[in-house]
């Protein structure tokens, strides 16, 4: 009877696991008029058969069964799944479309990674964004489909997470469901949330933190193997109801570019379908964050800046922008009524001389150029009439840079963990 070597579907709950190398779980190919068969020798297994393995997977089984069944596709030795579409078949009817939970970041049936540095915000965004669903509200200025919202806390204490919904507008009827604790990883598990999630037409399912989940299950978190394991399941969840999955996950202290900075396994990157980092920037307020996105959907934007602004998260534009506005705030905040060299001004803004030229030369700003400019009668600037230095027009809309006054930063709320 021809055996196959092959990962058990409770490998998790082995004592011992030897990876890939691992070879005591066997499937048998049907022979002698007998159907399929299964044997893993690990203890927690021993009295497993494949009729436990079809109600893993949610095959169908037709009693009486004991050990054996017969094939769910078809005849022994004549199996295939192969079926490849034509050209014409594939355009017969209309392309698929995709759907957003969040437009443009959390695509509808999708296992989606958020990850950031430890206390960089990931969990404070993490929870804005599930009111804004749970309530129907867009977020950042992109829309939301209005959904209920399950929340795995598994890693803070009941009254941080209790707390953060209050601050972010948790009304008495949201579809907000909060399980709070150890999540046991495990078939059991993973039924009783696919089950829940149906009754209560959740759309969307938060783990914060995947590694605090994961601890009681890996025992390497570098181990593709391992990761995959812990991971494939939210990503059924996904796939197979339709909802979007959202695991929150740390960084390396290292960092690194294009997600090469998450935490983990390789594994863990190439098989979520969508990455969200925030980051922290040398330029930015310490208010603000970026948003990168890697993923499969091109109509992600691949970066933006945002702030967190009396509970609310605003759109501030993209990096480069944010950037050109801020030095302009910077050296326009430094300026006085009584003239002031270029030194001195950049002393003030902590920029070099050469930064802040080009601010005060600029004629849109309105600085006073006073001076001819040779070493004798340097160039001086000062800012003319109250009212002379110009304000920016209010942001109009999603895809325009909201203004960024030059005020005291320090003044502005910090974003917690």
């Amino acid at each position: 009877m021809p055996k196959h070597a092959v990962i058990c579907p409770w490998a998790d709950q082995h004592t011992e696991d030897q990876g890939p190398s691992d070879t005591s779980t066997v499937i048998f190919e049907p022979s002698e008029g007998k159907g399929w068969g299964f044997k893993c020798l690990h203890a927690h297994c021993a009295n497993r058969t494949i009729k436990d393995v079809y109600e893993y997977f949610g095959v169908p089984v037709v009693a009486p069964v004991v050990d054996f069944l017969p094939s769910p596709i078809g005849v022994a030795r004549k199996e295939s799944n192969f079926a490849p579409r034509t050209a014409a078949e594939i355009m017969s009817g209309p392309p698929p479309v995709i759907e957003w939970l969040w437009d443009r970041y959390l695509p509808v049936g999708a296992l989606v990674l958020h990850a950031a540095y430890m206390k960089t915000g990931k969990s404070t965004f993490t929870f804005a964004l599930a009111l804004a669903v749970a309530q129907g509200r867009p977020f950042l200025g992109f829309a939301t489909r209005q959904s209920g919202v399950l929340i795995l806390a598994v890693e803070e204490h009941v009254r941080d997470w209790h707390l953060r919904l209050l601050r972010f507008g948790l009304r008495r009827d949201d579809p907000i469901h909060v399980h709070s604790g150890p999540l046991t990883p495990g078939p059991d598990t993973f039924e009783a949330l696919h089950k829940y999630i149906v009754e209560h037409k959740i759309g969307l399912v938060v783990l914060d933190t995947l590694s605090r989940y994961w601890i009681q299950t890996i025992s390497d978190e570098n181990d593709n193997i391992q990761v995959q394991r812990a991971v494939e399941p939210f990503l059924n969840l996904a796939h197979e109801i339709g909802i979007s999955v959202l695991l929150v996950h740390h960084e390396r202290k290292a960092g690194g570019e294009e997600g090469r900075g998450i935490r983990g396994a390789s594994a863990l990157f190439g098989i979520v379908d969508q990455a969200l980092l925030l980051e922290r920037h040398a330029s930015l307020l310490r208010t603000q964050r970026v948003l990168r996105t890697f993923g499969r959907y091109s109509e992600s934007p691949p970066e933006l800046v945002i702030e967190l602004q009396n509970d609310e998260y605003i759109n501030c534009g993209q990096l480069e922008q944010v950037d050109a506005q801020q030095l302009v705030a910077r050296v326009l905040g430094a300026l006085s009524y009584a003239p002031q060299d270029r030194n001195q001004i950049a002393a003030k803004a902590r920029l070099s001389a050469k930064q802040i030229t080009p601010v005060l030369e600029d004629p849109r700003h309105g600085v006073i150029r006073e001076g001819r400019g040779v070493k004798s009668d340097p160039y001086t600037y000062r800012r003319g009439a109250e009212d002379s230095l110009p304000s920016r027009p209010p942001s109009k809309g999603k895809e325009e840079v909201r203004p960024i006054a030059a005020t005291d930063s320090s003044k502005s709320e910090a974003l917690p963990e």
